[in-house]
């Protein structure tokens, strides 16, 4: 059943994300077109400030669900039940927060900005933003049972649904009025349908939370929580300030202009980064139930698996990236002055691939709950990102953001995450990943040069040059990676794994 769920999940998750792509990218270029770079700079700007504040959530989702991993393998639903009403509390307080934190925030937001971008309204549209954050967090906790108990299709299915639409309704808007303000207010009002019909189906599919919406839990049963919530607003601030403060960096050192160019890198990766998350939160509550269910050397045997099937697609994707980025915006946009310098685009395809490179290992460790043993990485990853980062811009430009954030991950989480997850989880050497990631990154190295190298005999930006490169990277990467791997144990795993829903009743 773990098998047959986690290939659901994975199928309904990048099935809906693929065509929620297609149509976002439709509507990104009526965007650009409509209401041009410094429109998608503020975007992108306000967007990041609101991912800062939502530090307020404490990361109290990620505890509570594994929390819930196993009173549902036993079906405790006093337990469950007792779970949810502890999270309500916590989503209903945490959305007080971020709005007041946001409000009190918005005489100081101009300061991130380098030069007036000279778009009336500024401030309504912040608090749009605020708005639209807010408002998730009184509906969204319910879709937390939904995803511990292994039906997260059932949420991609309502939000990337609801998403299509909201995309539609945009794209007209776009075409009609080019306002902006009315723009956003279509996203606020798909946000409440998508949480609001959510919780609706989360009620319908376990009916007996009403029932114990009241009860409390025990004592030692909250202290674990707590001390999993401790460490997982550590987790937060270090995933926060590395993933959250590049544009409002590049804001104040380099201008909104270089936000707006940046922000169609950051929708090209940021889309890839979903859809590829897709694959792993497809994955994590079955991850949950094996660890409750089963040993741990079953565990470790199918954590190599995913590993493996994680450097294979991040690889893929990043070689791709990296030939492929600029060559797709001058296609997709028709603009040259909207391309970053070959140096650039390197090191935001190599961020890309050292960050996909631990969604295994972070999968797993997720899954066995070990958010305490490495808390303070998280702290100490921040740190050090920002540092480098406001130190190397300063003297390179936009490139040293993105080198700020390379070196804060390969000094700090390379080597802390498998550590902590190899150390208390698996109970055994952690020397064998290293050996591991470090062939995979010079395959990776080796295959994309020669990618890179096959590309660049077809110059040009036109249709067909770019459907060529698009072949090339296709087959070049994987046709490698299928001639080495294909008598490993990993893929044999993995070849099973996807046949078994199809041919076998589980």
């Amino acid at each position: 059943m773990r098998s047959k769920n986690s290939i659901r999940n994975i199928i309904v998750n990048v099935g809906s994300q693929l065509f929620s792509i297609l149509l976002s990218f439709l509507c990104r270029t009526i965007f650009i077109r409509a209401l041009g770079e410094t429109y998608l700079g503020i975007s992108g700007l306000f967007s990041n400030i609101l991912t800062l504040l939502s530090l307020a959530e404490l990361g109290v989702g990620t505890a509570i669900i594994f929390s819930m991993y196993q009173p549902l393998a036993q079906n405790d639903r006093k337990k469950i039940g007792a779970l949810m009403a502890l999270y309500k509390r916590a989503y209903h307080t945490i959305g007080l927060i971020v709005g007041i934190a946001g409000l009190a925030f918005t005489p100081f937001y101009p300061h991130f900005i380098k030069n007036d971008p000279g778009i009336p309204h500024l401030t309504v549209i912040y608090l749009l933003y605020i708005f639209n954050t807010v408002i998730t967090y009184f509906f969204s906790y319910k879709q937390s049972i939904i995803v511990a108990d292994q039906k997260n299709y059932v949420c991609t299915l309502y939000q990337y649904g609801f998403c299509i639409l909201q995309n539609i309704i945009q794209i007209a808007i776009l075409f009609q009025t080019r306002n902006f303000i009315l723009y956003l207010c279509v996203q606020i009002l798909f946000s409440f349908f998508t949480n609001f019909f959510l919780a609706r189906k989360a009620d319908q599919m376990y009916p007996y939370l009403k029932q114990y919406e009241k009860e409390r839990l025990g004592k030692s049963d909250r202290a674990s929580i707590l001390k999993n919530i401790r460490a997982m607003f550590m987790h937060r601030i270090g995933f926060t300030v590395v993933n959250g403060t590049d544009i409002l960096l590049i804001s104040r050192f380099v201008g909104i202009v270089s936000v707006g160019i940046y922000s169609n890198y950051f929708l090209i990766t940021s889309t890839l980064r979903q859809l590829t998350a897709q694959i792993f939160s497809g994955i994590t509550a079955s991850v949950g139930n094996l660890g409750v269910l089963e040993d741990r050397k079953k565990s470790y045997d199918i954590y190599l698996s995913i590993n493996f099937a994680g450097f294979w697609i991040f690889s893929f994707c990043s070689i791709s990236l990296f030939c492929l980025f600029n060559p797709f915006i001058v296609l997709w946009t028709g603009r040259q002055n909207l391309l970053f310098a070959l140096p650039i685009v390197f090191v935001i395809a190599l961020n890309f691939f050292v960050t996909g490179m631990r969604q295994a290992t972070l999968t797993f460790r997720d899954a066995f709950g070990l958010f305490w043993y490495d808390r303070y990485k998280a702290v100490l990853e921040a740190a050090a990102n920002l540092i480098f980062s406001i130190i190397l811009v300063q003297k390179y430009g936009i490139i040293g953001v993105f080198a700020g954030t390379f070196i804060s991950t390969m000094t700090i989480d390379f080597w802390v995450e498998p550590l902590v997850l190899f150390r208390h989880g698996f109970r055994r050497p952690v020397r064998t990943y290293f050996a591991r990631y470090v062939y995979y990154a010079a395959l990776t190295g080796l295959t994309g040069s020669f990618t890179y190298l096959c590309c660049s005999f077809l110059p040009g930006a036109g249709f067909w040059a770019f459907a060529v490169k698009c072949v090339i990277c296709l087959l070049v990467p994987n046709t490698v990676y299928l001639v080495l791997f294909r008598n490993t144990r990993e893929f044999q795993y993995l070849k099973g794994f996807v046949k078994l829903p199809k041919f076998r009743k589980t």
